[in-house]
């Protein structure tokens, strides 16, 4: 049953053009490392927080991970923790540091009964 980690949180207010370039060299790296680093890892997507109303962006941002299941999520924290070995370098290109860490939010999902949901 996949297991989702969503983190919201606010760049910091004079690093927004950093923070959108890290975010995309991000999805690169992961991308290109999925197989060795990320294995454990479904998907992951990327969303602004805008206004029902006016589609005017908040300033919030949001990532979804999704991973094959909760021990798979509990294995990469654990073998990343503290960034060693290959995680050394993927830390550089860890999105964090253009954060507003006051801001950071983070909530965990699981799928709910299965097969119930919608793909069109």
């Amino acid at each position: 049953m996949s297991f989702f980690a969503l983190e919201t949180w606010i760049p910091l207010p004079d690093k927004k053009v950093d923070h959108d370039d890290m975010i995309r060299r991000w999805f690169v790296y992961v991308e290109e490392h999925q197989k060795e680093m990320f294995q454990e890892w479904k998907s992951a997507r990327y969303f602004k927080e805008v206004d029902r109303e006016t589609g005017e962006h908040s300033g919030r941002y949001m990532m979804i991970f999704e991973y094959l299941d909760r021990e798979g999520f509990l294995a990469y924290k654990e073998r990343r923790k503290d960034w060693s070995g290959p995680y050394a370098e993927y830390k550089k290109v860890d999105p964090y540091q253009f954060f507003r860490l006051d801001t950071v939010t983070e909530t965990f999902w699981e799928s709910g009964e299965e097969p119930l949901g919608l793909a069109f």
